[in-house]
């Protein structure tokens, strides 16, 4: 097997481990069940909702860096292959 061919196993487990990840993450169950909770007497208190809010911003956050570098990788892996001379 050559380099490039360990290479790209290498780069095709570690891309379907990630993009298997993000499905899982995506489905949202947790954040359903939390929409669930927050309905409870006392959970919306100054100090659970401040708490709860910053989680939330966070999360929201990084979702969209997330999504920014998906975005960015696949236009630089076009960017490579253009250059090699070869259709994506």
């Amino acid at each position: 097997m050559s380099e490039h061919d360990m290479h790209v196993g290498v780069l095709d487990e570690k891309i379907t481990a990630l993009s298997n990840a993000l499905a899982n993450l995506g489905r949202g169950t947790s954040l359903r069940e939390l929409l669930r909770i927050i309905r409870f007497p006392g959970y919306t208190t100054p100090a659970e909702f401040a708490f709860t809010v910053a989680m939330v911003d966070s999360m929201a956050a990084q979702v969209s860096v997330l999504a920014k570098q998906e975005q960015d990788l696949l236009a630089a892996g076009k960017q490579v292959v253009a250059k090699a001379g070869v259709a994506a």
